[in-house]
């Protein structure tokens, strides 16, 4: 029996996730899930986003599974949701001891990829290349994509590419269906992505195998795990217990793996409560009542589709294009079935879910990452990026978006954006106050979802050049007859939506360059 050579080098799609992380592999214009082969010899196509600890000791995936029934090991889930409020310094505690997020995420993915190299059903060598597309939630800010493209970089993983999760599921979307000749009419595409954290919507217009994003919308912290504590506190209710759901690992994961287990003929979902009560014990929540909790989740997610589906696009009128695109349901969320429901009841035959709902952005990262696949995506900024400055005169500020919602971001191969700003400053420093927003208001300020950035001291009067520590001299009013100061800012942005900006003082011949983030 002849048998393959192991790979030197592979090609991956990694969809990192809120409970799991799903691995599709490049073969030969095929996107099969990697699947994993645990200690007790189980097999699984999904690999946990869960870390424990005990002391100095730490867990990841699979081997951090096996401590779930363990009191001596501390268990941390749902580790993404944490990314959009930290900070590059952002510090865990976790079994008694600090650690911060990054070394935590690169552990969780070195940790992968030696199941890769080792557990997993991928013939490579030991030594194998890793090159990754990676999922990145549409509404992330630019702080969780560097801590994301950070840690792949540094568990050892060669990324090639970020990806919108939304936008790859678009891209599986194609190659499932738009195939087929009837399908091709369908231009665009409205993909609900409803995963363990985080809520996207991405309307993608596609034409052949080109994808373009044409908008975006979300809910930044409202998934699965809304579900399992909604789930967790019926069951508690019904024992007459009062735990704190919290810190309470095992009967949320009891939850999560009931809640994945529903389906349309459902009447009960039974809790195992053993655990806390000493003794075989177990609850059945009726799925009426767990639905009638999860009705007013539900209604926000389709809430925000119909908001998304009446406003116009960038450069169309209102109306036109996105009010008759098709919806296609994807994340292991959208697997409860009274999505499915309310969803057909609301859009009727526009509505298409993936039968594979779970899986679909990993193997949208897979097709990405191929390039031999000819499939091409156009994504763009999903929120708005810019800094505050004065106006009238010191009177007032305003708001000067660098980087607009919906600028399209770079594609494979092509430069880098830019955008520059030149002027005369009128004080001694320039303290730069760098923000994201989802929406800018009819006065261009900006609301919604507000993220603030860097500040930013850089000296304008020559004087103050070599000040290391400008935060702490107080900013005057240059003198209006002194010498004239001319100052630039270039701002550069890559196709993973991170932004440098070089600040330059031609006066002095001063250049300085920063990555913009929050807590630098």
């Amino acid at each position: 029996m002849n048998r393959k050579r192991p790979a030197s080098k592979i090609r991956i799609g990694v969809d990192f996730g809120t409970t799991r992380t799903l691995v599709a592999s490049v073969e030969k214009g095929n996107y099969p899930l990697v699947t994993f082969e645990t200690e007790g010899g189980e097999v699984h196509d999904w690999y946990p986003s869960l870390i424990a600890a005990r002391g100095s000791e730490m867990a990841f995936g699979w081997q951090a599974w096996t401590k779930q029934t363990d009191e001596d090991w501390h268990k941390f889930r749902s580790i993404k949701r944490l990314l959009s409020q930290a900070s590059v310094n952002s510090i865990i505690k976790l079994g008694g001891q600090e650690i911060s997020l990054l070394e935590l995420l690169i552990g969780y993915f070195g940790a992968l990829r030696h199941d890769l190299l080792e557990n997993s059903n991928l013939n490579v060598h030991r030594e194998a290349k890793f090159e990754a597309m990676v999922g990145i939630p549409a509404n992330a800010n630019s702080n969780q994509r560097f801590l994301t493209l950070e840690a792949f970089r540094r568990a050892g993983f060669e990324v090639l590419g970020m990806v919108n999760e939304p936008s790859a599921a678009g891209i599986e979307y194609t190659y499932r269906y738009r195939r087929k000749t009837d399908e091709r009419r369908l231009e665009r595409l409205l993909v609900y992505d409803l995963g363990g954290g985080t809520f996207d919507l991405s309307i993608i217009q596609i034409a052949e195998l080109n994808h373009r994003v044409v908008t975006t919308a979300g809910i930044e912290h409202l998934g699965g795990d809304d579900f399992d504590s909604i789930l967790a506190r019926l069951a508690l209710s019904r024992a007459g217990l009062a735990l704190n759901l919290q810190s309470n690992f095992w009967l949320l994961e009891e939850c999560r793996q009931k809640k994945e287990g529903v389906n349309p003929n459902t009447k009960k979902i039974h809790i195992d409560l053993s655990r806390f009560m000493g003794k075989d014990f177990e609850v059945a929540v009726p799925a009426f009542e767990f639905y009638e909790q999860c009705l007013l989740l539900v209604e926000k997610t389709l809430s925000a589709v119909d908001t998304i589906l009446r406003q116009p696009s960038p450069g169309e009128a209102l109306g036109e294009g996105s009010q008759e695109a098709g919806l296609y349901l994807v994340g292991g969320a959208a697997e409860l079935p009274i999505i499915s429901r309310l969803s057909r009841e609301r859009y009727g035959r526009r509505l298409r879910r993936s039968p594979y709902p779970r899986a679909a952005t990993a193997i949208g990262l897979a097709i990405a990452a191929d390039e031999m696949s000819g499939y091409t995506l156009e994504d763009q900024f999903t929120r708005h990026f810019g800094v505050w400055r004065e106006a009238d005169g010191g009177e007032n500020i305003s708001f000067d978006p660098i980087f607009a919602k919906g600028t399209s971001l770079p594609s494979r191969g092509q430069p880098l954006l830019v955008r520059s700003r030149r002027y005369r400053p009128v004080h001694n420093i320039g303290h730069f106050r760098y923000i994201e927003c989802s929406q800018i208001d009819s006065q261009g300020f900006p609301t919604g979802d507000i993220t603030a950035w860097d500040e930013i001291y850089f000296p304008f009067d020559p004087e103050l050049t070599r000040v290391d520590e400008l935060g702490k001299i107080p900013i005057r009013r240059l003198d209006p007859n002194g010498v004239a100061i001319a100052t630039e800012e270039i701002y550069t942005c890559d196709r993973q939506g991170m932004v440098k900006v070089t600040l330059m003082n031609h006066a002095t011949g001063l250049r300085r360059s920063y990555r913009i983030r929050r807590g630098a």
